[in-house]
């Protein structure tokens, strides 16, 4: 069974800036790899009303554009830019990785036949969260002890838990997201012995009760 539960956080001035640096950082980020696939798209096709039906003269073929590729590219990302440094790379990798699935929406239809609009160039402060993939285990980015959480690279933020986290559940995955009133953690947790409910769709047999003041009907 998964849950997301979201905590208020009481960051100090400066852990804020390094929050709105990271954003502004990651939408560049965003916007430049996003640039790299159309620019890859744009090289490696043609419409079919816009090319000879005898023959078309192809240039260099590019190397694919994915995710992965992007990914190993950010080693020389951070020596061009040093700013990246200061970013987990956990977290600079997840931005990757939603671009893709946003790239994959929109190139690929789902079982519908229906595709997602193309993956769009971000504004100033459209990026305004990031994500820790890793909570709590060896080489994880962020730890959750009592009501202090601490990220690599920025250091311990006091949590508000205004509620525990249920027992038998372990966070998977934390991101830190910016909202009108303020700064919040969203804890992804996950408890592997309930079982995860079906979809309607998926649903083979079930049994109706009513129950009632009467003795109960079964249909």
């Amino acid at each position: 069974m998964m849950l997301t539960y979201q905590y208020k956080l009481r960051p100090t001035k400066e852990q804020v800036v390094t929050f709105e640096t990271w954003g502004e950082l990651l939408r560049r980020h965003w916007n430049y790899a996003l640039g790299q696939r159309l620019d890859w798209l744009t090289r490696t096709r043609s419409q079919i009303d816009r090319c000879s039906l005898v023959s078309e003269p192809i240039g260099e073929v590019p190397e694919k554009v994915d995710y992965y590729t992007q990914a190993s590219d950010l080693k020389r990302t951070k020596e061009l830019y040093p700013d990246y440094k200061n970013i987990y790379t956990d977290c600079q990798q997840q931005n990757l990785m939603r671009l893709d699935k946003a790239g994959k929406r929109w190139l690929v239809p789902d079982k519908n036949g229906k595709r997602g609009g193309r993956p769009r160039f971000k504004k100033r402060g459209d990026i305004c969260s990031f994500t820790f993939p890793r909570v709590n285990c060896p080489k994880a980015g962020a730890h959750l002890a009592g009501n202090t959480l601490k990220l690599s690279k920025i250091g311990e933020v006091e949590v508000v838990l205004h509620r525990p986290i249920p027992e038998g559940f372990e966070a998977k995955q934390a991101t830190i997201l910016k909202k009108a009133d303020g700064w919040y953690v969203s804890f992804y947790l996950e408890e592997k012995t309930v079982p995860i409910p079906l979809r309607i769709n998926e649903i083979k047999t079930a049994t109706g009760i009513d129950v009632g003041l009467e003795p109960n009907n079964h249909c």
